[in-house]
């Protein structure tokens, strides 16, 4: 998984996630991807200070459960100084 933040212009948090075809030629896998970063993103939004993000799967996601795509994500936003450690370290409903 692959996040790209940039501050934001107001006081808000958004969240984009690009899943194309080269992820993969089924809708189906492609719309599960983005299912699982949605739901991570939810899981973590109220942790989040202001900022915008986007999220772009890898081919591993397609093996993940919910628990370990969070756990991924939170490892990302902690490395990228949008997140606390302690947080990352045990994520929301992990």
């Amino acid at each position: 998984m692959v996040a790209v933040c940039a501050p934001p212009p107001d006081e808000s948090v958004r969240c984009g996630v690009i899943c194309g075809r080269k992820y993969s030629l089924l809708a189906v896998r492609r719309n599960r991807a983005r299912r699982l970063m949605w739901e991570s993103y939810r899981l973590l939004k109220g942790y989040l200070p202001p900022c915008r993000l986007i999220l772009i799967p890898r081919r591993r996601l397609e093996k993940y459960k919910r628990q370990e795509a969070t756990r991924e994500l939170a490892g990302l936003l902690a490395e990228a100084g949008l997140l606390a450690p302690e947080t990352a370290a045990s994520p929301p409903e992990c």
